[in-house]
Formats: C-alpha cells, sequence, structure tokens
C-alpha cells in the first residue's frame, strides 16, 4: 500500500468521527412535560436575539428541539452550517442533475431560498406546534 493509500485510507476510517464531534445529538426519552425545554429555548433565542437585534452576523450552528409527544422524548440537535450547507449543497446538486427522486414533487422547497440559511444571522428560525408535538428551529 502506497503512503497516498494510506492517506486516503486514514482520512476514509477518521471522517465519521471528525462529524460526529461537530454535531450535537441528544435524547431524552420519558418526558412528560416539554414545556421546561422550549421554555429554556426561547429564553436562549431571546438572549442571543437582543445581542443582535438587527441579526446582522453570521450564524454558525443550526439547532432544533423536537417534542415527540407519540414516544415522549426530545430530540435535540445542534449542528456546524458548514454542514448544513454541505448538505444543501448535495441536495440542490441532486435537484439540478435530475436523479430519479425530485424533492421538488414531494416539498415545495426552493433550494436556492435556504442555500445560505446563515446569512439571516442568529435567531428563531422557525417555530412549530401541533397538537401535543413541537418544534423549534433556530440559529446561533
Amino acid at each position: 500500500m502506497t503512503t497516498k493509500q494510506r492517506i486516503r485510507m486514514t482520512g476514509t476510517l477518521l471522517m465519521p468521527l471528525f462529524f460526529t464531534a461537530c454535531i450535537g445529538i441528544h435524547i431524552e426519552r420519558g418526558v412528560h412535560d416539554a414545556d421546561a425545554y422550549f421554555e429554556k429555548a426561547y429564553r436562549e433565542i431571546s438572549r442571543i436575539e437582543s445581542a443582535d437585534p438587527g441579526r446582522s452576523r453570521r450564524a454558525h450552528r443550526l439547532c432544533l428541539l423536537i417534542r415527540d409527544a407519540d414516544e415522549d422524548q426530545i430530540i435535540r440537535l445542534s449542528v456546524p452550517m458548514w454542514i448544513v450547507n454541505a448538505c444543501l449543497d448535495a441536495g440542490m446538486k441532486a435537484s439540478d442533475d435530475g436523479h430519479d427522486y425530485d424533492a421538488r414533487e414531494h416539498y415545495d422547497l426552493d433550494w436556492k431560498a435556504v442555500k445560505d440559511l446563515g446569512r439571516y444571522g442568529p435567531g428563531l428560525l422557525v417555530a412549530v406546534e401541533e397538537e401535543r408535538d413541537k418544534v423549534l428551529i433556530w440559529l446561533k
């Protein structure tokens, strides 16, 4: 095996470790009252927006808080924007290349509109509350 092949193999093996170190996923099961989690998240979002009311800074992380009432669980996710952007680039490329699966047929999604979420600046992006389930998406 050549040195170049060893470097590629090492990079391939270490890449998943690198990505998992960047992404924060936390699942709490047996949560019957999610209000405290959402109140804490809203306080954080308020603090973030107060620090930059005009949202003039670029965001560096995408955060999600999800309440799955059927499973009695809270899911917290934090992803660096460079990974979000890489995924959006891949989605745009797949959409443009005409692959068999066309997201436009299933979702009303304009890839170009969400291409650079970081430009919206730190703060709340989406808050959805539907019956017992809730979702918060914000940028840091």
